[in-house]
């Protein structure tokens, strides 16, 4: 991503994270009993490829 004209701009963080390159979805998981819960996990931003600043397009 070193010619993305996007990744050059400042003060335009990715909407999608805030700014912080990483977000937290929720994945399913079932329990020992079957029963499917959701639990929360740590992924490196797909929107704006973990640099934090807002890409367009996508």
């Amino acid at each position: 991503m070193d010619d993305c004209e996007w990744c050059a701009q400042s003060g335009v963080p990715c909407r999608c994270c805030g700014g912080s390159g990483q977000w937290r979805p929720e994945r399913p998981k079932r329990d020992p009993d079957g029963v499917i819960g959701w639990i929360r996990v740590v992924e490196m931003c797909r929107m704006c490829g973990g640099t934090g600043k807002e890409h367009n397009p996508l």
